[in-house]
């Protein structure tokens, strides 16, 4: 089956919100999904089946890939309205995973100043081990490259080397800790970078990450 990876859609929400919950709880809390796809400092892509994809499974971070998200503003106060408080009562009821859904997994990424920051990104439990987290790491990249940011960030558990693996390979670099990142067990985070994404060096290794993807797995196709 064909997954394609484009920009997310007002009708694509209730998808991704399934597909956040499962991937995030205990921690989820909602991205405001709708307000997000129009902030210009923001991009959301969602990876669907293009032929309506497999039925049923859980979604969990991506391959491990588990991004603890930053909460500005409006945001941490819902987040820390939801810890106390036992959630928002006044949120609208959660949909019912769906029987068949083409989306299989989305990715969010922020622009602040140079830096593309992923802030996070997740696949439906049961399509694990497909390439689609790999896949929603290349539109993350080339989404900053098109924006024109020079290196792409992220935080990842230390205990998760899976993903930790996944990222070296496509360049990000171990800069730095954040103790105690974690919210469910103060696991903490190691912050990873790339290095200039506009470098020879960056674009020759990503052209070869990106063969390399169509032999093992598709054709890469991504509108941004």
């Amino acid at each position: 089956m064909d997954v394609s990876l484009r920009r997310m859609r007002a009708e694509d929400i209730e998808q991704v919100v399934e597909i956040e919950r499962e991937a995030f709880t205990p921690m989820w809390v909602g991205t405001p999904f709708k307000r997000e796809m129009s902030n210009r400092y923001a991009r959301y892509l969602m990876a669907f089946y293009e032929d309506g994809g497999p039925s049923g499974g859980l979604a969990t971070p991506v391959a491990g890939l588990p991004i603890q998200r930053r909460y500005p503003g409006a945001t941490l106060w819902r987040w820390l309205r939801g810890l106390f408080a036992g959630g928002d009562k006044n949120a609208a009821p959660l949909p019912e995973p769906t029987a068949i859904s083409p989306a299989a997994g989305y990715v969010g990424v922020w622009f602040q100043g140079d830096d593309a920051h992923v802030t996070e990104i997740a696949v439906r439990g049961r399509l694990r081990g497909n390439g689609i987290g790999e896949l929603l790491l290349i539109g993350s990249v080339r989404a900053a490259v098109e924006y024109g940011s020079s290196v792409v960030t992220l935080e990842v558990r230390v205990s998760n080397l899976i993903a930790i693996r996944l990222y070296e390979k496509y360049g990000f670099k171990q800069v730095g800790l954040r103790k105690a990142y974690y919210s469910d067990n103060r696991e903490d985070a190691a912050i990873m970078t790339t290095s200039p994404i506009h470098s020879s060096e960056y674009q020759a290794l990503f052209t070869q990450l990106q063969e390399a993807y169509q032999t093992r797995w598709r054709p890469i196709r991504i509108d941004i």
